[in-house]
C-alpha cells in the first residue's frame, strides 16, 4: 500500500514538473508556423516609448516593431511575452496590397499620400525597425505590395486590398490623380511623367513632378497595378482612398466611309487669324496627348483627321466629331473653299484678276461676234451688228469691271493658299477636314430651268409681260446652261451655289430680258416671230451670264399664250379675209 502510495506522489510530481517544464518551454521557446508571424511585448525594464509612438524600438516597453518570423524563436519570459499570432498577408495574382502605417515621421504639409524614404529597406514593409529607423512616414503609403505573401506587422501596417485595373479591349481608362503637383497655368490636364509605368508607380509620378487632376496619358488596354480606392482586410466595408482613380470610356471608332473631325480642349492658344489649329507631328493620330501638347499643339479644330479605324483616344483632350467622307458624284466637281494655308499677297490676287479678265475678255468677244452675227442674221439689218455689239457690251456687273485693279470681291486662289481654290475636286470619294477646307459640289452636265404652269422641279411660273399694244402675254420658257469645270471656282466665288445662281440671277435676269424684248414688239408680232424673239433673247441671256463664269446651251420659247380677245379678234379677221378672197375669186 505504501509502494502505491509513493508511486502516486511520484506520478503526481512528475507530472507537476512536467507541466512547470512545458509552461517555462513555451514561454522562453515560441514556434512559428510557416504561414504566420509573431507579435512580441515587452513588459519590463525597458525605456518608456516617445509619445505618439505605436510600436516600440531597442528595449523600449510595449508592443514590439520587430516581428517573429516563421521557425523556433527564445523568448526572455517573462520580460518579453508572444501576445499574438497573425497569418501571412496574402496578395493575390491580380490585387495589389494598400500599406497604411500607423506610426512613423508626420507627413509633409500638403501630401495626401506618403513616401518610402527608406527606399524598399525595409523589404515590402516587413522589417518595421528598418522602416522606422530610414524615417518611414506614417499614412498611406505611395508604395504597394506585388501579388506573394509577406509577414506584414499588423500593429504598425494596416493592409487593404485593390484590384488590379482591367482595360478590357474596345475602351481607354481616364486617370485622375488625387495627389501631386498643381496644374501649370492655362492647363487643364497634369503633364506626362516618365517612368511611372503607365502610373503603376505612384511614388515615383509624386515625387518627379506629376500633377493632381485629370492626366493627359491614358491606359489602353490591359492590366496594371495600379493604386486605387482598396478594401481594408480586417474590415470588408471600410474603403481606403487611392493615388489614382480610373474611369473606363469607350476608344474612339471611326466607322467606313466617315472621317473623325478633332477638337483639342487642351494645348496652346488658338491664332485669333487662324480657323484651324497648325497641325503638329509624332501625336500618333492623337492618341499621345503628350506629345500633342509638348509639340505646341494648339486648341480648337485640328487640320489632321482621323481615318476609318479604333483609336484610344483621351475623349477629356479631344472630342471627336464623325464626319461623313465626301463624295463626288459623275457630272459633278467639288469646288474646294479652304480655311487654312497663307493668305495672298497683292501680287497673287493682281496675278488671278489678270488671269480671269483676259479670259474674260476672250470669250465676251467670241459671243459678241457669235452673237452679233445670228441677230443680224435673223433681222436682216446690215447696221444691226454694231448696235447689237454696242448693246451686249452696255451692261456689266461692278465686280467685273473692278477685275482690272485686282479687287475682286470673292477671291479665287491658287493652291495652298486660303480662299477658293483655283483646282476642282473630280468624282471620287474623299476623306476631307470640312472644319479646314469646305467643299462645294457643282453639277457639270447640262442644267434646266423652266418658267412654266406644270408641276416640275427647278421651275417658276411663267413670264406675264406687256406687248407693245398694251396685251399681256404668257411665255413659257426654258433655259439649259452647264457650269464647265474650270469655271466653277469663278462661278462660286461670284455667286455661291447653282441654287443661289438660278434664284438671285437667272430668274431676274431672264424676266428682264423678256419683259424688255416684249415691250418692242406688238403681240401678235411676236407670235409671228417667235423664232426671232428666241435668238435675240438666247444672244441676251449667254452674254449676260457669262460674266457669272455660265454657258447657256439654249434658250426655248415653248409657249406663248395670247390674251383669248386677241386670238378671237384674229380669227375673225383671218375669216374675213378669207371670205373676201373668196368673194373675189
Amino acid at each position: 500500500m505504501d509502494n502505491l502510495t509513493g508511486l502516486i506522489v511520484l506520478g503526481v510530481v512528475v507530472l507537476i514538473a512536467l507541466a512547470v517544464v512545458w509552461y517555462i518551454i513555451t514561454r522562453f521557446l515560441v514556434n512559428v508556423g510557416a504561414q504566420e508571424v509573431a507579435i512580441k511585448e515587452r513588459r519590463y525594464l525597458g525605456r518608456r516609448m516617445p509619445q505618439g509612438r505605436v510600436v516600440a524600438t531597442e528595449g523600449e516597453v510595449g508592443i514590439q516593431a520587430d516581428v517573429l518570423k516563421p521557425g523556433l524563436h527564445f523568448v526572455w519570459y517573462p520580460v518579453e511575452a508572444v501576445v499574438r499570432k497573425v497569418p501571412l498577408v496574402e496578395i493575390g495574382a491580380d490585387e495589389l496590397g494598400i500599406i497604411e502605417a500607423v506610426d512613423g515621421e508626420p507627413m509633409q504639409t500638403g501630401s495626401i499620400f506618403a513616401p518610402d524614404r527608406a527606399q524598399n529597406a525595409h523589404n515590402n514593409f516587413q522589417d518595421p525597425i528598418a522602416f522606422i529607423k530610414q524615417g518611414g512616414v506614417k499614412g498611406i503609403q505611395l508604395r504597394t505590395l506585388p501579388p506573394g505573401k509577406w509577414a506584414i506587422h499588423p500593429f504598425l501596417f494596416r493592409v487593404s486590398i485593390a484590384k488590379a485595373a482591367m482595360i478590357p479591349p474596345g475602351k481607354v481608362g481616364i486617370i485622375t490623380s488625387a495627389d501631386g503637383a498643381q496644374l501649370d497655368a492655362g492647363r487643364l490636364h497634369g503633364i506626362a511623367i516618365k517612368g511611372h509605368k503607365n502610373f503603376q508607380d505612384a511614388e515615383n509620378f509624386i515625387y518627379s513632378g506629376g500633377q493632381k487632376g485629370a492626366q493627359v496619358e491614358v491606359l489602353t488596354p490591359g492590366t496594371y497595378r495600379i493604386h486605387t480606392n482598396s478594401i481594408a482586410l480586417d474590415n470588408g466595408s471600410d474603403m481606403q482612398p487611392g493615388v489614382f482613380t480610373i474611369r473606363l470610356v469607350d476608344a474612339t471608332v471611326i466607322p467606313e466611309n466617315q472621317i473623325g473631325l478633332v477638337e483639342a480642349l487642351d494645348g496652346a492658344p488658338l491664332d485669333p487669324r487662324d480657323y484651324v489649329a497648325q497641325a503638329v507631328t509624332g501625336h500618333d493620330n492623337f492618341q499621345d496627348s503628350n506629345e500633342f501638347i509638348s509639340q505646341g499643339g494648339q486648341r480648337g479644330p485640328q487640320k489632321d483627321i482621323l481615318l476609318p479605324g479604333t483609336y484610344y483616344i483621351n475623349p477629356m483632350v479631344f472630342k471627336v466629331i464623325p464626319e461623313t467622307a465626301k463624295e463626288v458624284k459623275p457630272g459633278e466637281v467639288a469646288v474646294i473653299v479652304s480655311n487654312v494655308g497663307k493668305d495672298p499677297s497683292e501680287e497673287i490676287r493682281k496675278a488671278m484678276a489678270e488671269k480671269v479678265r483676259e479670259r474674260l475678255e476672250r470669250e465676251e468677244e467670241e459671243q459678241i461676234q457669235r452673237a452679233a452675227k445670228q441677230l443680224d442674221k435673223v433681222d436682216g439689218d446690215a447696221t444691226s451688228i454694231e448696235e447689237i455689239k454696242a448693246e451686249l457690251q452696255a451692261d456689266g456687273d461692278p465686280a467685273d469691271k473692278r477685275l482690272d485693279s485686282g479687287a475682286h470681291e470673292a477671291y479665287v486662289v491658287p493652291e495652298g493658299f486660303r480662299g477658293i481654290q483655283e483646282t476642282v475636286v473630280g468624282p471620287g470619294r474623299y476623306y476631307i477636314n470640312t472644319l479646314a477646307k469646305t467643299p462645294i459640289i457643282i453639277p457639270t452636265t447640262n442644267m434646266t430651268v423652266e418658267w412654266t404652269a406644270e408641276d416640275v422641279a427647278q421651275s417658276f411660273d411663267p413670264f406675264a409681260v406687256i406687248s407693245k399694244d398694251g396685251f399681256t402675254m404668257q411665255l413659257e420658257v426654258r433655259v439649259v446652261f452647264r457650269v464647265k469645270p474650270e469655271d466653277a471656282p469663278f462661278m462660286v466665288a461670284k455667286i455661291g451655289s447653282t441654287d443661289k445662281l438660278v434664284q438671285n440671277v437667272m430668274h431676274p435676269l431672264i424676266d428682264s430680258i423678256f419683259r424688255n424684248q416684249a415691250s418692242e414688239s406688238s403681240a401678235m408680232a411676236y407670235l409671228q416671230n417667235r423664232h426671232e424673239e428666241q435668238e435675240r433673247a438666247e444672244a441676251r441671256v449667254r452674254m449676260h451670264l457669262l460674266k457669272y463664269h455660265v454657258d447657256v446651251v439654249n434658250v426655248l420659247i415653248c409657249h406663248i399664250h395670247l390674251p383669248e380677245e386677241l386670238m378671237k379678234t384674229q380669227t375673225e379677221k383671218i375669216l374675213a379675209e378669207q371670205k373676201q378672197g373668196m368673194f373675189n375669186a
